[in-house]
């Protein structure tokens, strides 16, 4: 038995078959038959796409919030709520730099 080799396909029109499937409201597996492609080989570039447009993204920088006095009476200054219901609550005596270090290591969480 002779497996048979598909011509490789280029980064940029990989880039556009997940682009076309994007927007093709299809299912990956209906998509997939319906233009000669595995469906596997379709879920991977999609797979791939999605990780090659996360490691693109600039990380939101931090800066120091200055709130108004009312907004600093209670029991903390700010509250931060992650995926999964982790709730961060950051009280009021607590340093900026060490608020931008506490968010700066919870960034892999989000």
């Amino acid at each position: 038995m002779v497996l048979q080799r598909h011509p490789r396909v280029s980064a940029e029109e990989r880039a556009q078959w997940v682009s076309q499937y994007g927007s093709s409201q299809l299912s990956a597996s209906k998509f997939a038959e319906q233009h000669g492609l595995k469906v596997g080989t379709l879920q991977r570039w999609i797979r791939e796409e999605r990780q090659r447009g996360s490691s693109q993204m600039e990380a939101p920088g931090f800066a120091e919030l200055r709130l108004p006095a009312w907004g600093t009476t209670g029991a903390w200054a700010a509250e931060v709520v992650l995926p999964g219901g982790i709730v961060v609550r950051l009280g009021t005596a607590a340093e900026p730099s060490w608020m931008q270090s506490l968010l700066e290591s919870l960034r892999p969480v989000c």
